[in-house]
């Protein structure tokens, strides 16, 4: 017996496989156009081609790598991510090793504060000021001149005098010694000046005389900068300076008598001894941010203003330049 075998004929429909197998990662999510063929291992956006993958990483600023760290649930947990995860242990591991290697070279860090001021720094907390510095960058920090003689044990402050009363004068003074009295140290500027425009500025401070006027030192950290402290001309810049937060240096205005109400004066010491003491409590970085606005909005205000720098005998060649 015979058996007729006919071949038997499938028909394979080879588009309708294709398209089966490309719609498996759905449209690309870029341009919407074509099927997507990628998937990104970051952010897992689907893709058509490199410059649709290029484009994603641009508009959400993706790398296309790899969140090690992401959270996978235990579900889709896989041996490719455990072994994923151990190779960062142990890249972490070899890391702080290196670190740890490293430390124990003694490796010389550069010093944010040079020797000089180090110490400044410190003869002015033994006398309980609260010394400040800004970053270098700084034009008030640049302009310090502020100096700690070792061998005398004496600090030479540098002092912006504000002239409110004379369009807002500044005078720089240089290597003022800390053991002189106010009375003294203002006493320069209450005699007639021989260059005749400072003298001009200065005939109001001069009529009225030392006991006509009032000094207020700037309190750096209060309220921006805005309040101050009333001296006594009576006492030495280093008792002045005593439970006061400076910032560089003082800055101390020179008020005629019966403007008073035009500064904010603080009642007593004891508002800055509390601020040096709540100021221990604070992070550094608040206390660098405070700082560096408050100088920002100082730097801004002393553009604004005349500058002259203060010498002990005045010329006319000296003060063009100032000027």
């Amino acid at each position: 017996m015979e058996v007729d075998k006919k071949p038997i004929h499938i028909k394979f429909d080879s588009d309708q496989n294709t398209n089966i197998d490309k719609s498996r990662l759905g449209d690309c999510e870029v341009c919407g156009f074509h099927d997507a063929k990628y998937t990104c291992p970051r952010c897992e956006v689907k893709t058509c081609s490199l410059r649709c993958n290029k484009i994603h990483k641009l508009e959400v600023e993706c790398n296309g790598e790899r969140d090690r760290a992401k959270f996978i649930p235990l579900k889709k947990f896989t041996n490719m991510d455990l072994s994923s995860d151990l190779r960062l242990l142990e890249e972490i591991s070899k890391n702080l090793e290196t670190s740890k290697k490293k430390i124990g070279r003694n490796i010389k860090f550069p010093k944010l504060i040079p020797p000089r001021l180090i110490k400044l720094k410190d003869a002015s907390t033994a006398r309980r000021v609260n010394l400040k510095f800004l970053p270098n960058e700084f034009a008030r920090h640049k302009r310090n001149s502020t100096k700690f003689n070792i061998n005398q044990n004496t600090i030479s402050w540098h002092i912006d005098w504000i002239f409110g009363n004379a369009n807002n004068l500044k005078i720089t003074d240089r290597m003022v010694p800390e053991d002189q009295k106010l009375s003294s140290i203002i006493n320069k500027f209450l005699l007639k000046q021989d260059n005749e425009n400072l003298q001009n500025s200065l005939k109001f401070y001069q009529s009225a005389g030392l006991p006509g006027i009032n000094l207020y030192l700037k309190a750096e950290q209060k309220a921006g900068g805005k309040k101050f402290y009333e001296l006594d001309v009576t006492m030495t810049l280093k008792e002045c300076l005593h439970k006061k937060i400076i910032i560089e240096y003082p800055t101390i205005y020179v008020v005629l008598k019966g403007h008073e109400g035009l500064y904010e004066v603080l009642d007593s010491d004891e508002e800055a001894e509390e601020q040096m003491e709540t100021e221990e409590i604070k992070s550094g970085q608040e206390i660098v941010n405070t700082i560096i606005n408050n100088a920002e909005d100082e730097d801004s205000f002393y553009r604004s203003l005349k500058n002259l720098l203060f010498v002990s005998e005045y010329s006319d060649d000296e003060l063009s330049e100032d000027e």
